[in-house]
């Protein structure tokens, strides 16, 4: 008894009577048994005040409440004689209810464990659950809750019981619970946040929301599925909607980057190509697989097309036009000062190089170089407004010098 440490774990089985057997499941309940000197001591300097409960089980006794007594009695040296017991006739329903009050409001018992008494109470002893709430002294939803911890996938379980994530996660995880996959995908993101302050899942509210956004996107999917089917190229359910304005009946797989109209199943290159033809007033005729138009049709076609576009461009321009003469006087450190006035988020001198890094980006791009600096030759500057036309890049600048002349 010297060298046993309080919360050591006990050999059971090897300080197990050969008249006693354990219950399969009772004995899961706890996540293991330890020594507790408190016990061990007051048993030794006291004695046993509560008897331990056995009940028949063939040749030998199953031990039903009181396994904390027992072992630690063991622990003392006593023999099966000498420990205090009641062995009682007891059917699998009373039994689980008589350990069940034993062990349920023990300060040393866990979310985990209470979980496991009320799974038992439920399924091996068929107790409805209002009546387990009411042997209990507990809410039906506190049963609810508890059972439902029980219902994780076992590998996922097993991850929770090993303490690695907080119980608190249980219940968003189990609102996957028909995702499997997903529910890993989820553990995975909590695992990190919980290694790493800077990614991952940090909190509950954080996981719950990360679960709303999947089940979102699963429904979203399912009504893709549902109302469109599947990929007709590849025939994947890895599809999405597009999201740009104007393809609001165009689908794209992600996997085979195939892109059809959600109606017709038309390639979505053959239906823009189709639609075109009408606006242009060409009388399309449609075959199984393809459009019919002459190579004349797709000349007139194109040059229509080309024609309206110049027509708009001139529309937009107009008012604006830049003279194709026009240069500017205006040095580049004045074009550049209201460009990066108190938008500076970083300056770093290296000899004759200046790297600025601005907290917006203005959009324009400019290259200069002076390549007879001695001889007082100016620099030359081309300038780019993020991916405009040159035309449309000369307007943009003009008005910057207006603005700062």
């Amino acid at each position: 008894m010297d060298k046993l440490r309080n919360g050591h774990p006990i050999d059971i089985e090897a300080l197990l009577d050969p008249q006693v057997t354990l219950h399969p499941e009772i004995i899961k309940w706890r996540d293991k048994l330890t020594v507790d000197l408190k016990l061990l001591n007051s048993l030794r300097d006291t004695g046993q005040i509560q008897d331990c409960v056995f009940r028949p089980k063939g040749e030998q006794f199953e031990l039903i409440a009181g396994a904390r007594r027992y072992f630690h009695q063991k622990l003392l040296g006593k023999t099966w004689e000498e420990i205090p017991k009641k062995i009682k006739e007891l059917d699998e329903r009373e039994a689980l209810l008589i350990a069940a009050a034993e062990n349920f409001f023990r300060k040393d018992f866990n979310k985990w464990e209470e979980a496991r008494v009320i799974y038992t109470l439920l399924t091996v002893g068929k107790i409805p659950v209002k009546e387990v709430a009411e042997q209990l002294g507990v809410k039906e939803s506190y049963i609810k809750n508890r059972r439902s911890l029980m219902m994780l996938p076992k590998k996922l379980l097993e991850r929770f019981e090993k303490k690695d994530i907080p119980i608190g996660y249980a219940k968003v995880t189990m609102r996957l619970s028909e995702y499997p996959e997903a529910q890993g995908k989820l553990l995975e993101e909590i695992e990190s946040g919980i290694k790493n302050s800077y990614s991952g899942i940090r909190t509950i509210e954080r996981a719950d929301e990360f679960v709303t956004n999947i089940l979102d996107k699963i429904k979203k999917q399912k009504d893709l599925l549902e109302k469109y089917g599947g990929c007709p190229q590849c025939e994947s359910k890895n599809i999405s909607e597009s999201n740009w304005s104007g393809d609001e009946d165009k689908l794209d797989c992600k996997d085979c980057g195939h892109s059809w109209h959600k109606e017709t199943k038309e390639p979505w290159k053959y239906y823009e190509l189709k639609q075109k033809a009408k606006e242009l007033g060409f009388e399309v005729e449609e075959g199984p697989d393809k459009i019919k138009l002459t190579p004349k049709d797709v000349a007139d076609m194109v040059q229509k097309e080309a024609n309206e576009q110049r027509q708009q461009d001139e529309e937009e321009e107009e008012g604006e036009k830049v003279l194709e003469n026009f240069r500017s006087s205006v040095s580049l450190e004045t074009i550049l000062a209201p460009l990066i006035k108190e938008n500076i988020q970083k300056m770093v001198i290296r000899g004759s190089n200046i790297d600025i890094e601005l907290i917006e980006d203005p959009e324009f791009y400019f290259k200069g170089l002076k390549k007879d600096y001695k001889a007082g030759e100016k620099a030359r500057i081309e300038v780019q407004y993020g991916w405009h036309s040159m035309q449309e890049t000369a307007i943009k600048v003009h008005e910057l010098i207006k603005r700062v002349s």
